[in-house]
């Protein structure tokens, strides 16, 4: 049995529902772990989305319309992981997609204007921007964490690091608190 049924007047339900669902079930779970303060958050939010529509594209043909953009997210996430911060991949997952959702709503509308229909937000199903790029930040920042973990902090450029090994300091006393392997 598909999702399809469960929401008859949308092109595919993959696509839009299954990644809010693990969002929200991710942040239910209370797994949206990070060591940046809720104001960070937030900018980092803020940041995602504008970077979202900074990066996105337009492709028009005559047989379709198409609306590319790169989400914001993994861009501030994969940076802020590299300063030395820890993110946990659920936020990571969790704030890709909802940096993702509206950027790909309104550009959506604006480009297609009165022949806008929402009930194909996510409609390319299990190949849906909206469930790869969440997934694939999560899998990048889970690599990322754990490559700082055992790499001891050690980076090839300094630019924007942060010194003295505060961050990882304290995903170590994360990862020991909770019972997860670390070094």
């Amino acid at each position: 049995m598909g999702l399809d049924p469960l929401f008859p007047g949308m092109a595919n339900t993959v696509g839009a529902v299954l990644p809010a669902l693990i969002s929200f079930g991710i942040v239910l779970a209370r797994r949206a772990h990070s060591g940046l303060g809720l104001g960070d958050q937030l900018w980092v939010i803020v940041v995602s989305i504008t970077l979202s529509v900074a990066l996105s594209r337009v492709t028009i043909t005559p047989d379709v319309t198409a609306l590319h953009f790169m989400p914001g997210a993994t861009v501030a996430l994969c940076y802020l992981v590299w300063c030395g911060h820890y993110i946990s991949p659920g936020l990571a997952f969790a704030t890709t997609y909802a940096t993702c959702l509206p950027v790909d709503f309104f550009l959506a509308q604006l480009l297609f204007g009165a022949d806008f229909n929402p009930e194909f937000i996510g409609g390319a199903g299990w190949r849906d921007g909206l469930l790869v790029f969440p997934a694939l930040t999560a899998l990048a920042v889970m690599y990322a964490n754990w490559r700082s973990l055992h790499a001891g902090g050690a980076r090839l450029i300094g630019f924007g690091q942060q010194t003295g090994g505060h961050a990882l300091d304290w995903a170590r006393g994360y990862l020991k608190r909770h019972g997860i392997a670390g070094r």
